[in-house]
């Protein structure tokens, strides 16, 4: 293990996550023992608050590290760049990281096939974490996902219900998303009927119309962080696997906790479940 912390690069500073990161990084340093410090906090371009103080910003004492939009000017300033922003600006990041041989962890949803294509090419590369939700809760409950989708799938009616808040962009959310492709690789290893395409690649995440019954319920309302049930309803009983985040705190960790993880000098594509080295558990 380096001596010297691991520095954090954090975009889009002004949106809900990447406030939370940076107030996490700051105010909660001892959860990481010291080794992760802010590097860098970037925003889009040209916005009134270039030239801030990120301190001032999470209502803290001053940090000396202006928020800048400008990555060229701060690309000596950290090791891991983590991203939550939008599918576009994340590539643009992603492709400045590659230039610059930094590992990122990406937690931008709505990703179109074209650019998850272009995610995979560029961890030939350098180290990237990508997932749709950096909640341990989450993580674990899509572990047991697969194991109970083998086991009751072929005789339940499987639906999935997501709530975000009412500014969450993308419909459905990307967690509900792998949730869906999870069940679905797990009803292939049973070469289950249900599955219409079984030539789906199973690295896809596709449309619920490309299954036969599994379909994915959205609702926005409120300031709700995020919830996820999955329902397998059968035969005179009914099972549900339900989320609820009540603080934007845990995904910060678990996401921090991914840069600290693939650090300077790891290199591939990695998720959550890699981190928590959940391939050992059931």
């Amino acid at each position: 293990m380096s001596d010297t912390p691991l520095r954090i690069a954090v975009t889009g500073v002004t949106g809900r996550m990447g406030k939370e990161i940076v107030t996490c990084i700051v105010k909660e340093e001892k959860q990481f023992s010291q080794e992760i410090v802010l590097g860098a906090a970037i925003t889009r371009l040209n916005t009134n608050i270039c030239g801030m103080d990120a301190g001032i910003l999470i209502n803290t004492d001053a940090l000396g590290i202006e928020i800048t939009d400008n990555l060229e000017s701060i690309k000596d300033n950290f090791d891991v760049l983590v991203d939550f922003t939008a599918p576009d600006i994340s590539i643009e990041y992603l492709k400045f990281c590659v230039n610059n041989n930094k590992n990122i962890v990406i937690g931008t949803t709505g990703f179109n096939q074209i650019h998850k294509n272009i995610i995979l090419n560029a961890s030939h590369k350098i180290g990237i974490v990508f997932s749709s939700n950096f909640s341990i809760g989450v993580a674990l409950i899509s572990k047991l996902l697969h194991k109970i989708t083998q086991v009751i799938g072929n005789t339940s009616d499987i639906s999935i219900i997501e709530t975000h808040h009412n500014r969450k962009r993308d419909i459905p959310s990307g967690t509900s998303l792998t949730m869906q492709n999870i069940i679905v690789n797990a009803l292939r290893s049973i070469h289950s009927n249900r599955i219409i395409d079984s030539n789906l690649d199973s690295t896809t995440y596709s449309p619920a119309s490309s299954y036969k019954d599994i379909l994915i319920h959205s609702i926005r309302a409120g300031d709700v962080v995020g919830e996820h049930t999955v329902l397998f309803a059968g035969p005179g009983e009914r099972l549900e696997i339900t989320h609820k985040a009540s603080d934007r705190l845990i995904f910060a960790h678990g996401a921090l906790r991914a840069a600290f993880w693939v650090g300077r000098d790891k290199i591939g594509l990695f998720d959550i479940s890699d981190i928590l080295e959940m391939d050992t558990l059931l």
